[in-house]
C-alpha cells in the first residue's frame, strides 16, 4: 500500500519510479563496506558542490575541487578563499547527513542561520540574524522575492508550516518542493539563500531514505523557471535530479559489488 498521499494524480508514475530506484540504492548500500559508502558519499559531495555552485553562477573546475578537498594539497594565498569555501561547502553537506539522522529534528531559525554561516562568502557575525535589508539590485535569481520587512514574519510562518507538515503523509518530494519554493520566495539571505534552501530541503529527503536531489548545472534555467512558476514544476525537476543521483550511486555500488562480491 502506498505510504504517502498523492495530491496530484499525474505525479503517481514519477513518485513510483523514484521510490523504486531509491529502494534499489538502499539495498545495494547494505552490500558494501563502510569504506565504500564513505567513498560513495565523497563522490556525491564533489558532484553536488560543483553543481550547487554552478546554480549560483560560480564556476569551479574539477581540478580546483579535487585540490581543495585533498588533505595533502598545499594551499597558497591565491586560492585560499576558494579552497576554504569549497571545504566549508563539504562540511555543510556532512552536517546535512548528521541532521538527517536525528529523530527529534525540528525546523527553527537557528537551523537556517547555521547554514547561512557555513555558506557565507564573508565572515558573518553569528550573533545577528543575517537577513538581507533590501532587494538586491544585482542577483542571480529573477523571481519575485519578499520585501526585507516581510522576511522575519514569513520565515516564522514557513517554519511553523514545515514543522506542522513534517510527519504528515505528503510524499517527501511534494513537501521538499513546497518548502524550497516558499523559502526561495522569502529569500532571506543576500548571498546564500539558494545554497541554504537546497541544503535544508535535502535534509528532509535524506530523512526519508533518498539521496540529496542535486540540480545539475545544465538544468539551471529550468530551476530558475520552476522557482518563478510553481512548486509542481519544482517537484518534477527535483524528482529528475534525484533520479540522476540515484543512477550515479547505482553505477558506483554495482562496480564495487562486482569487484568485491563478499564485501559487507
Amino acid at each position: 500500500m502506498r505510504r504517502f498521499h498523492i495530491e496530484n494524480e499525474t505525479l503517481i508514475a514519477q513518485y513510483d519510479r523514484v521510490d523504486d530506484k531509491a529502494e534499489e540504492v538502499r539495498s545495494l548500500m547494505e552490500c558494501v563496506s563502510n569504506t565504500e559508502l564513505y567513498n560513495l558519499w565523497t563522490q556525491l559531495d564533489v558532484s553536488a558542490i560543483y553543481h550547487d555552485c554552478a546554480l549560483e553562477g560560480e564556476v569551479i573546475s574539477p581540478e580546483e575541487l579535487n585540490s581543495a578537498l585533498d588533505p595533502r594539497s598545499v594551499t597558497d594565498a591565491t586560492n585560499l578563499t576558494l579552497y576554504t569555501a569549497i571545504r566549508k561547502h563539504k562540511q555543510a553537506f556532512e552536517r546535512c547527513r548528521d541532521l538527517a539522522q536525528l529523530s527529534n529534528l525540528e525546523y527553527d531559525e537557528a537551523l537556517f542561520k547555521s547554514f547561512n554561516l557555513m555558506f557565507s562568502p564573508v565572515d558573518v557575525d553569528p550573533d545577528i540574524e543575517g537577513f538581507r535589508n533590501e532587494i538586491p539590485l544585482h542577483r542571480t535569481y529573477f523571481h519575485e522575492i519578499n520585501q526585507a520587512k516581510q522576511i522575519r514574519e514569513n520565515m516564522n510562518e514557513l517554519i511553523s508550516w514545515a514543522n506542522d507538515e513534517f510527519d504528515k503523509n505528503a510524499h517527501p518530494f511534494s513537501f521538499a518542493a513546497r518548502m524550497h519554493h516558499r523559502f526561495m520566495h522569502i529569500f532571506p539571505y543576500p548571498d546564500t539563500s539558494g545554497k541554504v534552501g537546497r541544503a535544508v530541503m535535502n535534509i528532509y529527503l535524506m530523512r526519508n531514505g533518498f539521496l540529496p536531489a542535486v540540480v545539475h548545472a545544465t538544468e539551471r534555467q529550468r530551476y530558475y523557471e520552476a522557482i518563478r512558476n510553481s512548486h509542481q514544476d519544482l517537484t518534477v525537476l527535483l524528482i529528475d535530479s534525484e533520479m540522476a543521483s540515484l543512477d550515479s550511486a547505482i553505477r558506483f555500488l554495482r562496480r564495487v559489488i562486482v569487484r568485491k562480491p563478499m564485501a559487507r
